[in-house]
């Protein structure tokens, strides 16, 4: 197992754990009522794009 076979691998789980807490969190927002803070899910969705991207590049050179 090369080098990057395991950044592929960990970027493939950061991309899975950030699309499924930004999931997870846009859930608990659409039951709130009033003001809410979204910043959790401003942030991990765009960071699970971006791991998805990082991932499908050392996919690549493996």
């Amino acid at each position: 197992m090369n080098i990057s076979f395991a950044v592929m691998l960990l970027t493939l789980f950061l991309s899975l754990f950030h699309f499924s807490y930004g999931y997870k969190e846009a859930i608990r927002i659409s039951n709130e009522e009033g003001p809410v803070q979204g910043l959790t899910v401003i942030f991990s969705l765009p960071l699970g794009f971006t791991f998805a991207y990082l991932s499908s590049i050392f996919y690549q050179q493996v």
